[in-house]
């Protein structure tokens, strides 16, 4: 009877561990994120630094939302040079990012004539938020981005959305609703398939992966969702709009085969996929500028119509 009893208390300090580490792993990647002191784009690196000098001098504005869980959220909003524009592309970053790291992005857009709004999302840069859903959550916010954009920019605005990252899979889950009908193109960088098969990628220690389990059932309990929810995968098969992949090759917690599996499925024949040989997760546009720019434009150009003139950026 006492070896039972032990053995009953020794099972259940087990599983008192378990989920202490997974409850200690869940914390970590959903809500201390904003912790890193890691600096994912250097402003004074000579690459970026043109960019940021033009960010300095340009007209922008800060611009807010409430989320439908009431949280204010924050966007930076650059009208176009062409006054006449009725393209707008709506940029959004990744983990632990923020809308200042996107402003590369943000001009090579303005050079092709768009105007352009960069997210802050939920618990990043200048929005509220105290946790991240990678996409889950930032979907519906997108959807209210939307909606102010074509209340603000025009109704009948023509929307290109960029993700890199975390942001992909958000442009990805969030054209399951109706307000999607104004997004002309995706341009899709470094997009999972779904995020559990990404973190488990991500995931160094082979060891930590048994905490996988743990960590969705945290996520379900607190979050309201399970891991296998951020599956942009599922719904990229009803998409019928022009939509570029980028893929860095040397990508550790994207693969090839995820790449190829969203490219396979989703339904448009407007479709088009570059790989950045020898660029690390996120940072295609780094290493290869000119085949980003080049691929970009393509794609953009069969619904925007791209003016040469606007190419100033490739020059």
């Amino acid at each position: 009877m006492i070896d039972i009893i032990y053995y009953i208390l020794g099972v259940l300090l087990l599983i008192l561990i378990y989920f202490s580490m997974s409850q200690r792993l869940y914390k970590k990647l959903f809500f201390k994120f904003k912790t890193s002191s890691v600096k994912l784009v250097d402003d004074e690196d000579p690459f970026y630094l043109q960019a940021y000098q033009w960010y300095k001098e340009i007209p922008r504005d800060d611009v807010y939302i409430t989320s439908y869980d009431n949280l204010k959220l924050h966007g930076i909003y650059i009208p176009s040079h062409d006054k006449k524009s009725n393209k707008l592309a709506i940029v959004m970053h990744g983990y632990q990012s923020k809308a200042y790291d996107m402003v590369i992005i943000a001009k090579m857009y303005s050079d092709l004539g768009f105007k352009v709004l960069l997210i802050d999302q939920r618990g990043h840069g200048k929005s509220q938020g105290k946790f991240t859903s990678m996409g889950y959550y930032e979907s519906y916010d997108l959807k209210k981005w939307v909606h102010y954009s074509t209340r603000n920019y025009g109704a009948k605005v023509n929307i290109l959305l960029h993700g890199v990252s975390m942001g992909a899979a958000t442009a990805i889950m969030f054209t399951r609703f109706r307000e999607s009908k104004n997004i002309k193109t995706l341009i899709l960088d470094s997009c999972f398939t779904n995020f559990k098969d990404s973190l488990k990628l991500s995931i160094k220690n082979p060891l930590l992966k048994i905490f996988m389990p743990g960590i969705t059932i945290m996520t379900y309990i607190f979050l309201k969702f399970f891991l296998k929810d951020i599956n942009p995968e599922k719904y990229i098969n009803d998409l019928c709009i022009p939509t570029l992949f980028i893929h860095s090759s040397n990508d550790r917690v994207i693969t090839d085969e995820m790449t190829h599996s969203l490219y396979d499925y989703i339904k448009t024949k407007e479709k088009d996929l570059l790989i950045v040989e020898d660029a690390r997760h996120a940072k295609a546009f780094e290493i290869n500028k000119e085949e980003y720019i080049k691929s970009v434009v393509k794609i953009t150009n069969q619904v925007f119509n791209i003016n040469k003139g606007d190419i100033k950026y490739c020059q």
